[in-house]
């Protein structure tokens, strides 16, 4: 029932990385685990492979193709964009209020507690930020590679301390970022723009706070497959994952993202 050969999960994602790590402290080298990307097709999978879909989703149609070609499938996935493909699929797990690391660390270890690393990553995911030191950990984390042994060697109140002085930096950063903003239309809204590979969540929060007549605000940057790559943010009830959504990508209420081929 949870043994699988192939996990699928967000890229250059923490909580899809951290749903892969969930999935890894269980299944171990037993699995293949790939990290895939809106807007892309699903990687060649080998007939009647075990297959877990974790922090990510597919349109249904591909999902049912998958499932077809599959011995087993399970898909465990939290972004709003997804769930009506979801809906009352058997082998779909969806809730709107867990980050995909915490569903797949419940669903492979059941009622273990979830390690204090992976509350960290699901408290930035879901934009809480209600943890103590929580963005000095985000910050620290993103400084490690996502490697499974690396990951499951750190420390959180290690990563208290070396988050705080590279916070300052990174606000830094964002501060510089967001002063080359520009309004750009962008799926028919004018909205403030910039074009950054780096700290796109962070530079869109600060955005949508220094420009709070904008619906949302949009990082934007051209991605190593010469696709360029945008993540929108938004603060309130706008609903970005509607405006990624028109573009082929997907994502929360407030944090969306897509990616366009060149022209």
């Amino acid at each position: 029932m949870k043994k699988f050969t192939h996990v699928l999960y967000h890229a250059n994602c923490a909580d899809g990385f951290g749903a892969a790590y969930a999935a890894w402290t269980v299944l171990g080298d037993q699995a293949v685990y790939l990290p895939v990307r809106h807007g892309q097709p699903p990687p060649e999978l080998p007939e009647g492979a075990q297959l877990a879909i974790v922090d990510f989703s597919y349109p249904r149609n591909t999902l049912l193709e998958l499932k077809a070609r599959a011995a087993s499938m399970l898909v465990l996935d939290h972004h709003k964009s997804a769930q009506d493909d979801l809906e009352d699929l058997d082998f779909a797990i969806f809730d709107l209020d867990k980050s995909g690391a915490r569903m797949a660390w419940e669903y492979w270890r059941g009622g273990e507690a979830l390690p204090a690393l992976l509350e960290y990553v699901e408290d930035r995911d879901l934009w809480r930020w209600q943890l103590p030191e929580s963005r000095e950990v985000s910050t620290a984390l993103h400084c490690y590679p996502m490697d499974f042994d690396v990951w499951g060697g750190l420390d959180v109140e290690e990563l208290k301390d070396e988050g705080r002085g590279i916070l300052r930096y990174q606000d830094q950063q964002v501060a510089r970022a967001v002063s080359r903003a520009r309004m750009r239309e962008v799926g028919g809204y004018s909205v403030p723009t910039v074009n950054s590979c780096l700290l796109a969540s962070e530079i869109g929060d600060e955005l949508c706070k220094q420009f709070p007549e904008a619906p949302f605000a949009a990082v934007y940057y051209v991605n190593k497959e010469g696709q360029q790559a945008w993540s929108l943010r938004s603060i309130g009830e706008f609903d970005v994952s509607a405006v990624a959504a028109t573009f082929g990508g997907g994502g929360h209420r407030n944090a969306a993202g897509f990616a366009l081929e060149p022209s």
